[in-house]
């Protein structure tokens, strides 16, 4: 463990005082209604059932479990919708952001880039906690996962590898693609470790973490995967890559999320259950077309076609968080190729990132991609940024002041502009607030009844649709 002297702990701690309590400000000033999407009403829909003991239908296997468990003790204790969904995700900031600040003590950064990196995280989270909440839990899962794995003293502590484990559990809970990212990631983070120990002890004593996190992981999330098996009549971990991939297929209509999804185009769906306002709250039961890219020529070449249509969008999205993530990418390669060829595995700030950025991102290639998809990656690019910065300020030429304080204000600057720009855009124009504001009108027409039959019409921008409105109207109208 690293111990600062008391005045530069002191500054530390007022640093993440000071951005907690703007951070929370700011999030309960704004977007009240916005953060009630129309996927977290199907949360909030699960969660009802489990405190109404319709424990079968609670049972998804489309959705991750976690988010509603969290929701459940709020809406039992009388909370609000709204205030449960709000609540939470100001959880779910707060928790990231002090993660965070621990994350960076795990790389050999000075107390001035830490705080830079800080200051662009908080508009950041802010953006995120507008969007969907069920990819903000699975960051904030993630963040302390990486504090375990990635830390010096791995291999030290037994408890490592059982926390290991038990977070591993909570991201599959939090996304069904935690299942398969932790799996991979946590052996290859292990290896990387065994490898860069030159201690037997330190090696025996990986093995043993790995073995136990692998224990723990396989115990916790079996629960859940006997618990979908047994509803869904067939081994299931997520129906969720499965009805993703088919969506995908030859023919697919939009170029959106939905795409080739029968959902938006095949006509009517009723809902799952009697307590359901939405098929989509278990896309289960209308995803029906499957494919193999490897039953025809034609279908590989489909197929082919995606992989290059991601790796595209991949460079994209990362450009959307910072317009300095490829310099930061390439940057962090040449520094581990020309700087410290001869300690590699012992440059864990390097590696272990680099490394995460790369599998997570392959992990969706191939699926659909959506920039909340890849939110860790915006924080492990801002993570690795701060590293780069910190050793270009070591660097000669940046020895005059005016030249860090330059290139620090356009580091942060370059992760904060998108976020700020698309809360203000949210604040003004947001759909999820629109669609509340419509609902509490309707409400005044109390001859009003019956249910909506809604259709997915081809828009350049998916929310602009009949669907994505009816969908959160009959939400609010019950």
């Amino acid at each position: 463990m690293k111990y600062f002297h008391p005045r530069e702990a002191f500054n530390s701690g007022i640093t993440v005082i000071a951005v907690l309590v703007i951070y929370s400000a700011l999030a309960l000033s704004c977007c009240y209604y916005e953060r009630l999407t129309g996927d977290s009403t199907l949360y909030l829909s699960i969660a009802e059932k489990y405190i109404h003991g319709d424990f079968n239908n609670a049972v998804n296997g489309y959705w991750g479990p976690l988010l509603s468990w969290l929701l459940v003790p709020l809406l039992s204790l009388g909370a609000s919708h709204v205030f449960a969904i709000n609540a939470l995700n100001l959880m779910f900031g707060l928790l990231t952001i002090a993660g965070f600040w621990r994350l960076t003590y795990c790389f050999k950064l000075n107390e001035n880039v830490r705080t830079i990196m800080l200051i662009a995280l908080a508009p950041i989270l802010l953006f995120i906690s507008l969007i969907e909440p069920m990819d903000f839990l699975l960051l904030c899962v993630l963040i302390y996962y990486f504090l375990i794995v990635y830390s010096k003293s791995y291999p030290d502590k037994l408890s490592s590898g059982a926390m290991s484990g038990i977070m591993g559990a909570l991201a599959y809970f939090s996304k069904p693609f935690g299942l398969p990212f932790f799996l991979s990631h946590f052996i290859l983070i292990n290896t990387l470790h065994y490898f860069g120990s030159s201690s037997k002890a330190q090696k025996k004593n990986i093995l043993r973490n790995a073995l136990l996190g692998l224990i723990l992981f396989s115990l916790l999330s079996g629960i859940w995967i006997g618990l979908l098996s047994s509803k869904y009549g067939r081994f299931t971990i997520t129906n969720q890559g499965r009805g993703v991939f088919a969506s995908l297929g030859p023919g697919s209509t939009h170029k959106t999320l939905e795409k080739g999804d029968p959902i938006f185009f095949e006509g009517f769906f009723p809902p799952p259950n009697e307590s359901a306002i939405v098929i989509y709250e278990d896309p289960t039961y209308a995803r029906k077309k499957v494919w193999n890219p490897l039953e025809s020529r034609s279908f590989f070449k489909h197929y082919i076609a995606n992989l290059t249509e991601n790796a595209v969008q991949v460079i994209r999205i990362y450009e959307s968080y910072s317009r300095f993530s490829i310099a930061i990418i390439v940057s962090t390669i040449l520094l581990i190729l020309f700087y410290f060829p001869g300690k590699l595995l012992s440059r864990r700030e390097l590696i272990f990132p680099l490394f995460t950025i790369l599998l997570y991102t392959a992990g969706y290639m191939p699926f659909h991609f959506e920039a909340r998809y890849l939110w860790i990656v915006n924080v492990l690019l801002l993570l690795m940024g701060g590293v780069v910065l910190n050793e270009l300020f070591k660097r000669e030429f940046f020895s005059k002041a005016i030249l860090r304080h330059t290139l620090a204000v356009l580091f942060t600057l370059s992760f904060m502009i998108t976020p700020v720009k698309s809360v203000v855009q949210i604040n003004k124009d947001g759909i999820n607030t629109k669609m509340h504001t419509l609902a509490m009108e309707l409400t005044d027409l109390h001859d009003l009844r019956g249910n909506f039959a809604s259709n997915r019409k081809k828009t350049e921008i998916p929310s602009y649709d009949s669907w994505h409105h009816t969908f959160r109207l009959a939400y609010w109208l019950n």
